[in-house]
């Protein structure tokens, strides 16, 4: 899912938190309001590879989520004749070019990748303390871009009923979400983007297993999902014979594409859809909030968004993660450590 889903959820860390705080319907409204009313998110209409074919919508982000916002660039200020000494408004090409937060500005790439900004929640004026730290915000921005149209969202709801076990206790469960295929370096999946890191053999993610029961003597199940099938179905077979007492949960119904491009699933899985791709990703990532323990490798976005979502909305108190290699990724600390 990481190819798809870091291109998507990037942009939003950076600067879609603005809505948090932004109480205004329009930039009448807006101009009205403190410095941070001052913030205008402007809606990304462009087509969102995963959601080609949509049958519930358009083919952007908005087949699958609720609209980040209402504004639009015909919103904003006329900047295609804005005088270039004007000091209203300065646009910004490049990313390594600084804001000047006195004035209006307007930022505009065709990237993939977001810009990164420090300390980018300081215009919330919230401080950072044991409420509104930057995992805080950092999950509160995940899940408000998550906000999943009412077919998905019932999609979602009727496979976790199908999944999750009415006992099962989150405090006593360990989560583990493999990322592998097309992440690991000389993977042979045609059309995939290339390997980022060293995947690491299903034998450690077993040893930390076992370190957490060592830990944690009533631990009682492990929840088990990964995009690669090959990789997954191998783990639960080591599970069966290493632990035979753990409870195995699994994602029934999984797509596993056995790619993160799910953009271009029709190379790899016959018979399913873009649709079907991000309902199984989304039901796997609300089966892991059902979790206290974590095994992940953190080079992956989505295994670090699965992290820090847990920790501020998942279902069980102190979360602890172990991070199997020596990776990171835009908020790997935060997935690791939790803390501000």
């Amino acid at each position: 899912e990481d190819a798809a889903w870091a291109h998507a959820v990037s942009p939003l860390v950076s600067f879609s938190l603005s809505l948090l705080d932004l109480h205004t319907k329009n930039l009448a409204d807006a101009a009205e309001q403190s410095e941070a009313g001052h913030r205008i998110l402007i809606n990304d209409d462009k087509l969102f590879p995963m959601a080609k074919g949509c049958e519930h919508g358009p083919e952007t982000r908005e087949c699958y989520f609720e609209p980040l916002t209402n504004c639009k660039l015909s919103d904003v200020d006329d900047y295609e004749t804005a005088d270039p000494k004007s000091t209203k408004i300065k646009i910004l090409s490049k990313p390594d070019e600084e804001y000047d937060r006195s004035v209006r500005t307007l930022y505009t790439s065709d990237s993939i990748w977001f810009r990164k900004v420090k300390d980018m929640y300081s215009w919330t004026g919230l401080g950072f303390n044991s409420q509104h730290s930057t995992i805080h915000m950092t999950a509160a921005c995940l899940a408000y871009y998550f906000r999943v149209k009412p077919w998905l969202r019932k999609e979602i709801d009727e496979r976790l009923r199908r999944n999750i076990p009415l006992d099962l206790n989150p405090q006593r469960t360990i989560g583990v979400p493999i990322r592998r295929s097309d992440k690991c370096r000389r993977h042979a999946i045609e059309g995939s983007a290339p390997g980022e890191m060293e995947c690491p053999p299903l034998e450690e993610y077993l040893k930390k297993v076992k370190e957490f029961l060592a830990f944690d003597p009533r631990i009682e199940n492990v929840i088990v999902t990964s995009e690669d099938k090959s990789a997954c179905d191998e783990f639960l077979e080591v599970l069966k014979k290493e632990l035979p007492s753990l409870r195995v949960i699994q994602n029934i119904g999984d797509v596993q594409q056995g790619t993160g491009s799910g953009s271009k699933l029709e190379a790899y899985t016959e018979g399913s859809s873009n649709a079907q791709v991000v309902a199984s990703a989304l039901t796997s990532l609300h089966m892991h909030m059902r979790a206290r323990y974590f095994v992940l490798t953190s080079k992956s976005t989505w295994t670090s968004t699965i992290a820090v979502m847990a920790r501020v909305y998942g279902f069980a108190s102190e979360v602890i993660v172990f991070d199997i290699g020596p990776n990171k990724n835009t908020f790997a600390h935060l997935a690791r450590r939790g803390c501000a």
